[in-house]
């Protein structure tokens, strides 16, 4: 469906015990709503729901970044098959569902902004509610972004005809309002500290003050990108450390940690146990995710993405000061090791059944669950930690030129690996070996994430002849890459409704 055509079917939503536990909003429209502090605060708790769509953290989005990296591969025989051939059909969710639940975010966070001002209430509260919905506004478009090439950039609601069919916006301007919406929300929102624990989860100083900084990494901005996570590690946005399992960082165990400066949050027990596939939000959806099914490998779950040879590779050339692997090689991934075990079961039990010699850890719930048959998973998406905030400052500096400092900040992720000290392996690189360096400690810190594509699309490599060819090396999916196709093509159907919405020229006829 059209943007506003999909999003005029959906008004806000209200909340009984938690932000995450929402209610059937479709009988309340706008002329009876937003009146009190209770409609302003479900309002907002609205805006958080579009996470949980399919599009998003439900599934979809970390799907579509993940397997076009370097580090894993498409093994489903399901609608990701066209994206690894850049191909795509009218009916294909992995370009739809994206493009519709941010812009469902979209909508709903533009209705806080347009409304809740007028609200009667604390100020004090006014201004969080009104950041929060800025940094989840800023947020749906910096995955737009990341997802296609040119979006509309909608900050209003329509006021008349035309603007059910907006055009599409210069991607310049379009992250330059993200940067607006995620500096007015640092400036009002509260550390995640000065939260309640009822709240833990909400947008918080530190997570805007974070995601501003990574737009000025994208877009290349080293100058305002440095105060900026200098600032996080001197913890003026709030206090924030890598807990000493990095295996924390992808279990049900130690949510929302010291090292999470933003973490979709799910839960089995709010909510109901109907999937948000699409459709008006209902009660009876669950708040959980699908990630666990669909990345546990074929046996425990669909299997459908693999491990590409080059990450299990990379991760066995540097041992431990102690002789072993990495440790974060066994908290990512299942492979045969003295010990090693999939679901409570031995490796050497299972291996038959398994198609391939390395799978997925990442997000599972291994040792919780026999298998992944029930897609109702509640570990929450740890999508912006502070090992991302270290590692690109250290690029960050790098990139100023200031490489010999970037070693104390690379050494902080890579001591807790308990990997050797770099400033003693490797001594004195110079800029571009430092750079090629920094790409390999973020694939192995971040590996299966949704976060390596990210940095391949910034690192400008599908644009370099040279890195096309390293990544084809790596992964043999990019023998399919079509030049200009580095982004998702638009939702066909969205152009054909939208008469001022043209496709993304690396998709058009004959392209």
């Amino acid at each position: 469906m059209a943007i506003i055509f999909g999003l005029l079917l959906i008004t806000s939503q209200s909340c009984k015990h938690d932000f995450v536990d929402l209610t059937n909003p479709n009988q309340i429209t706008t002329g009876s709503y937003w009146q009190t502090r209770s409609d302003a605060i479900s309002g907002v708790n609205s805006v958080y729901s579009a996470l949980y769509y399919d599009g998003l953290y439900l599934r979809l989005y970390p799907w579509i970044m993940d397997i076009r990296a370097d580090d894993m591969r498409n093994t489903s025989p399901w609608w990701t098959q066209e994206v690894m051939i850049y191909q795509v059909s009218p009916g294909n969710p992995c370009y739809i569902a994206p493009w519709e639940h941010n812009y469902a975010g979209i909508f709903w966070a533009n209705q806080v902004l347009t409304y809740v001002p007028g609200i009667d209430m604390d100020e004090t509260l006014k201004a969080r509610i009104l950041g929060e919905a800025k940094f989840l506004r800023g947020l749906f478009y910096y995955h737009l972004l990341n997802v296609y090439r040119d979006v509309p950039l909608i900050t209003s609601l329509p006021a008349g005809p035309e603007d059910f069919f907006p055009p599409k916006t210069p991607r310049d301007q379009v992250w330059q309002h993200v940067i607006q919406d995620f500096t007015e929300a640092m400036a009002v929102l509260p550390t995640k500290q000065q939260y309640p624990p009822a709240d833990m989860g909400r947008a918080t100083k530190g997570a805007a003050a974070a995601y501003l900084g990574k737009t000025y990494m994208i877009i290349r901005d080293w100058a305002n990108a440095e105060p900026l996570l200098r600032g996080i590690i001197d913890q003026q946005y709030g206090s924030y450390s890598l807990v000493a399992d990095y295996q924390d960082n992808f279990t049900i165990r130690n949510q929302n940690n010291s090292e999470s400066l933003f973490e979709v949050q799910f839960s089995r027990s709010v909510g109901g146990t109907t999937l948000g596939w699409a459709g008006n939000p209902s009660s009876a959806w669950s708040k959980t995710s699908g990630k666990a099914r669909t990345y546990a490998p074929l046996g425990f779950g669909w299997g459908d993405v693999t491990p590409t040879d080059w990450i299990f590779e990379l991760f066995q050339e540097e041992k431990t000061v102690d002789g072993e692997l990495d440790p974060r090689m066994k908290a990512s991934m299942f492979f045969d090791y003295p010990g090693s075990t999939v679901y409570g079961r031995p490796w050497a039990e299972v291996e038959a059944t398994l198609p391939n010699h390395v799978h997925v850890k990442k997000y599972l719930n291994d040792g919780v669950f026999p298998n992944e048959n029930e897609w109702r998973s509640e570990i929450n998406e740890r999508i912006m930690r502070y090992a991302d905030v270290l590692l690109l400052y250290a690029e960050c500096l790098n990139e100023l030129g200031r490489t010999q400092e970037a070693y104390a900040y690379i050494q902080q992720v890579r001591s807790r690996a308990n990997l050797p000290d770099l400033a003693t392996t490797r001594p004195g690189m110079n800029q571009a070996d430092m750079r090629d360096w920094i790409t390999r400690e973020r694939a192995l810190e971040f590996c299966f994430e949704a976060i390596r594509y990210v940095d391949i699309l910034r690192w400008g490599w599908l644009e370099d002849p040279a890195m096309l060819e390293v990544l084809k090396e790596r992964d043999a999916e990019f023998n399919n890459f079509i030049p200009g196709r580095h982004f998702m093509a638009i939702p066909p159907n969205e152009v054909d409704l939208n008469k001022n919405l043209d496709q993304d020229p690396g998709w058009t006829p004959g392209s």
